[in-house]
């Protein structure tokens, strides 16, 4: 989940709705370790700015390919995201909080996870390239 190789290529379902709605994507050669991503969320949403964060992260990936393992280039993200790095950079350089993130992840493997995105939906998980179809009926039926 942290790190890896990825495909080369962005699949034509998702590039069809990427495009559908204005979106450059380009799928990275390589999945960087992100761990430390992780970690920077977790600060973020104490403050009630992940959404923010994973918005500049998600774009940073898709269309530069960004090394989320580069202290430097999290902290352009997280600045960038309005977080304060001053305060963030020494939390993640003491790894505060890694052990968190790690329960996260052991949880979300209990949950049969093993990528991203992923949701669970009333139970069911639907993860990787899921269109927003599938999503709907999938809160439709849970929500009746």
């Amino acid at each position: 989940m942290f790190d890896g190789e990825t495909e080369t290529e962005v699949s034509p379902a998702m590039k069809e709705r990427a495009d559908g709605v204005g979106l450059e994507i380009r799928r990275p050669q390589w999945s960087p370790n992100t761990i430390r991503a992780h970690e920077v969320t977790l600060y973020a949403k104490e403050r009630g700015m992940d959404d923010r964060f994973h918005h500049v992260t998600t774009r940073a990936y898709w269309t530069e390919g960004a090394d989320f393992n580069d202290l430097a280039v999290l902290q352009g993200l997280a600045e960038e995201a309005g977080l304060d790095w001053s305060d963030l950079g020494p939390r993640i350089e003491a790894d505060e909080y890694r052990d968190a993130v790690m329960r996260e992840y052991e949880a979300a493997k209990e949950q049969g996870v093993g990528g991203t995105p992923a949701y669970l939906i009333d139970g069911e998980l639907h993860a990787g390239d899921v269109g927003i179809d599938e999503l709907r009926e999938a809160i439709k039926s849970a929500s009746q």
